[in-house]
C-alpha cells in the first residue's frame, strides 16, 4: 500500500518536513516514491507547498494520506477536490470534520447513589453533634 506522509528533515529542534509518497512498510525517513511538497511549521507564517496535480494523481490511484498529511491536504484544498470526485470516500476522512468529537473513548466513574446518601447523612450527623 502506498501512503502520503511526512518525511522529517532539518536540525534538532528545527523540524522541516517533506510531503512524500512512500510504501507503507518503509521507515519514516526511508525510501520514497515521489516528493509532493514541503511543510515548515517553524516559519512564520507556516510554509505549506504541495504539487496539487500530483497529490490528486496519487489520491486517485489509491494512496492513503496519514492523518497529518490529510489535514495539510485539506487545508490546501486538495482533499476537498478529491472528495468531490469520489464522495463515497468521504467517510474515510471523518476525522477532518470539526463537528466530530476528537476522542471517542470516554471515562466515566459511576458512584452509587446509596453511598452518597450515607456519606451525606454521616456528615450531617457529625455537624449536628458538633453544634450541640
Amino acid at each position: 500500500m502506498v501512503k502520503i506522509r511526512l518525511r522529517r528533515l532539518g536540525q534538532r529542534n528545527r523540524p522541516f518536513y517533506r510531503i512524500v509518497v512512500a510504501e507503507s512498510n518503509t521507515g519514516r525517513n526511508g525510501k520514497f516514491v515521489e516528493t509532493l511538497g514541503i511543510y515548515d511549521p517553524i516559519a512564520q507564517p507556516k510554509r505549506l507547498e504541495v504539487k496539487e496535480d500530483r497529490a490528486l494523481f496519487w489520491l486517485r490511484n489509491g494512496a492513503q494520506p496519514t492523518e497529518t498529511a490529510a489535514y495539510i491536504l485539506n487545508r490546501l484544498g486538495v482533499l476537498p477536490k478529491y472528495l468531490e470526485e469520489r464522495p463515497q470516500h468521504k467517510k474515510q476522512f471523518s476525522y477532518l470534520d470539526k463537528r466530530t468529537p476528537a476522542t471517542t473513548a470516554t471515562t466515566e466513574v459511576a458512584v452509587p447513589v446509596a453511598e452518597d446518601a450515607e456519606i451525606a447523612a454521616a456528615a450531617a450527623a457529625e455537624t449536628a453533634g458538633d453544634a450541640e
